[in-house]
């Protein structure tokens, strides 16, 4: 069926929200092919949005779940197999003897601080494509709206 000009829908420019989501999206990418190019093999891409608070030792479960918005079932799925691949270990809450707590291993540790390199070589190609300037402006805005979150919690990437 032929369109007429009066048609044809245009799709609207992406809202801040779908900006930052491209950006993160690009971002956790680029440091998970850094990751397993150097050599942090068995990550998959659903481990990529835990890392960051699963590489703060001390973590639970279900505390890891609901920052996450996901089951404690899933999250303890994720937990064991970064378990098997050497970077975390559960290990007993001392608050709550029913309860565990992620440990971070040596290796756990090497990913967190590869990651953090990795993360900060997205930073800077992204200021070599858009300027060195105009890029510290974008990283000091967003230090500034999230130092007005409640849900502030220093992400390293």
């Amino acid at each position: 069926m032929p369109t007429s000009a009066g048609d044809i829908r245009t799709v609207p420019a992406p809202t801040v929200g779908a900006l930052l989501r491209i950006a993160w999206t690009e971002l956790i990418a680029d440091v998970g092919d850094g990751l397993e190019a150097a050599g942090f093999d068995g990550l998959r891409a659903v481990h990529r949005p835990i890392l960051r608070d699963l590489l703060t030792a001390g973590q639970r479960p279900t505390d890891l779940a609901a920052r996450m918005g996901v089951s404690k079932q899933t999250v303890n799925d994720l937990l064991r197999e970064l378990e098997e691949l050497g970077y975390i270990t559960l290990v007993p809450d001392p608050d709550d003897g029913r309860a565990k707590r992620t440990a971070v291993t040596a290796r756990g540790r090497e990913l967190a601080a590869e990651a953090a390199r990795q993360a900060e070589a997205v930073g800077r190609r992204w200021a070599e494509q858009v300027g060195a300037e105009r890029y510290e402006s974008f990283e000091a805005v967003l230090r500034e709206i999230a130092s007005m979150s409640s849900d502030d919690e220093g992400d390293p990437a």
